[in-house]
């Protein structure tokens, strides 16, 4: 190995400890440790854990910083550990069993989910510069060897989620560039089928867009389709091959998202925060809350209220 070789091994080395301290740090309790920022997560296991309750995840990324982990997905198990990360391509079903942990070196990681504005923002950014053997899509959950370039980026990302300032401005232009190197990597090719990507994004952008701007209103299959002037069969195959999730679910998150947001920053009562998210219930609300969140959103406001020093 020469020296210029050693030298950059020895940085990558150490931005990888840099990101293990400052994932140990943040994720204090055992389990699931949410962040201030939406979607960003941390997980911490001292000792060998076997998930019993099946998890719908979306499109996302996971990097054990320490230890190893298997996951069921869609009837394929993948075991991913220091050396390589997990890619969900699509939303799916999880079952998962923490392998190495322990008290003196616990299981630790960050899963990060790939915001779906983005992520198609970015695939009808990129959809005539991806490799031209990026044709087919290969599967929608996998493996791949750790990027140096995604530990620098998550360690950024960490760092800029500590004031609202950065979580409102940097950090977000940290996700996305973490998208773009993500489907500009060879495992771009293996998330999306250009072929379907080439005639759907521009489509698929602008109901998102419709999305946002109407959540105070129900809005219906339907509607979401006539707006994108698809059959509705069509638009839910288009989005679905597209974003990685259906319709429905991103509706629903965006909802949640911005009653998250509401509760948060404009310390609004959950049945407020409800009402103008376009939830029709605060039942249905709060059973959703807590199926994204894992805590209703009282719990939930009181656990991120433990880390609002970071």
């Amino acid at each position: 190995m020469n020296t210029m070789t050693h030298q950059i091994a020895v940085s990558q080395t150490q931005e990888f400890d840099q990101l293990r301290k400052q994932v140990a740090v943040r994720a204090s309790a055992e389990g699931r440790t949410d962040s201030l920022y939406d979607g960003l997560r941390f997980y911490k296991f001292s000792q060998s854990i076997h998930y019993q309750k099946k998890q719908m995840l979306m499109p996302g990324i996971v990097v054990v910083l320490q230890g190893r982990k298997m996951a069921l997905l869609q009837r394929e198990t993948l075991t991913y550990d220091e050396s390589n990360y997990l890619i969900l391509g699509t939303e799916t079903l999880c079952q998962g069993t923490v392998v190495t942990a322990s008290e003196n070196e616990p299981y630790l990681a960050i899963h990060l989910d790939l915001p779906i504005n983005i992520l198609v923002k970015a695939i009808a950014n990129l959809v005539n510069q991806m490799p031209p053997t990026a044709t087919k899509k290969i599967a929608d959950n996998f493996t791949q060897s750790i990027d140096p370039n995604l530990i620098n980026a998550l360690g950024r990302l960490l760092a800029a989620t500590d004031s609202l300032p950065d979580r409102q401005t940097i950090a977000p232009l940290i996700i996305e560039e973490i998208i773009v190197r993500l489907l500009r990597s060879d495992a771009g090719a293996r998330i999306r089928d250009l072929a379907v990507i080439s005639r759907s994004a521009m489509r698929i952008q602008d109901s998102i867009r419709f999305m946002q701007e109407q959540l105070h209103r129900p809005l219906s299959i339907a509607d979401l389709a006539e707006q994108a002037a698809m059959s509705t069969s069509h638009y839910a195959h288009h989005f679905r091959e597209v974003a990685g999730v259906t319709p429905m679910r991103y509706l629903r998150d965006l909802r949640l998202e911005k009653a998250r947001n509401l509760l948060l920053y404009r310390g609004m009562r959950p049945n407020e925060a409800a009402y103008n998210s376009g939830f029709e219930s605060i039942e249905h609300f709060n059973r959703e809350f807590k199926r994204r969140y894992a805590n209703t959103p009282t719990q939930y406001l009181v656990e991120l209220r433990k880390i609002s020093q970071f």
